[in-house]
């Protein structure tokens, strides 16, 4: 059970109930998250804008995702973004070897600096120069600094909740809720 209550409905203000109610389907992390009223649709556009304005491909989004999971240890995040990275064609050989990606040879060059990129990031706040000298030659300004905020964003996630320990819903893992956002890419 979550440490924190999940936002109901009737606590919520005209904005958010909106925006809960517009979703196809409301997660528990939303619930949580909607706790911050004054943030929770700032931080819903970014969330929506992630999955559907990047430049990056969202293989790459859905790996440094499930990296960022496997570095912060948090069940529910990977949980939800594993049918996420089948959708958009990380294999199931790249999902089971995510966590030890080093010793694996089914990811690009690319995936492996995004990886490398992500675990630097995760650990370190800066990658090394190195790992974005070689990103460079790959990704552009843009694409890379989309890279950055998609590991701060689902690190933040992350943090949300392991500290709150959001409850997975019954159908995590099983369901991918990319295919009930609209616009979103593959």
């Amino acid at each position: 059970m979550a440490l924190l209550p999940y936002l109901e409905d009737k606590d919520a203000s005209p904005e958010v109930l909106k925006l809960i109610k517009d979703r196809p389907v409301v997660l528990n992390v939303q619930r949580m998250t909607a706790n911050a009223q004054s943030l929770f649709p700032v931080r819903s556009r970014l969330s929506n804008a992630l999955f559907t304005q990047t430049v990056i491909g969202p293989k790459l989004r859905e790996i440094a995702i499930l990296r960022t999971a496997k570095d912060c240890r948090s069940v529910y995040e990977w949980t939800q973004h594993v049918p996420a990275a089948r959708h958009v064609g990380v294999s199931e050989e790249q999902i089971a070897a995510i966590e030890n990606w080093q010793n694996a040879g089914c990811f690009s060059e690319l995936e492996r600096l995004v990886l490398k990129f992500t675990d630097e990031v995760n650990a370190s706040v800066k990658a090394s120069r190195e790992t974005l000298e070689a990103l460079k030659r790959h990704l552009s300004p843009g694409e890379i600094i989309e890279l950055l905020i998609i590991i701060g964003h689902w690190r933040q996630t992350a943090s949300i909740l392991e500290t709150t320990e959001v409850d997975l819903e019954d159908f995590a893992g099983k369901v991918n809720i990319l295919e009930r956002m609209p616009g979103q890419q593959r």
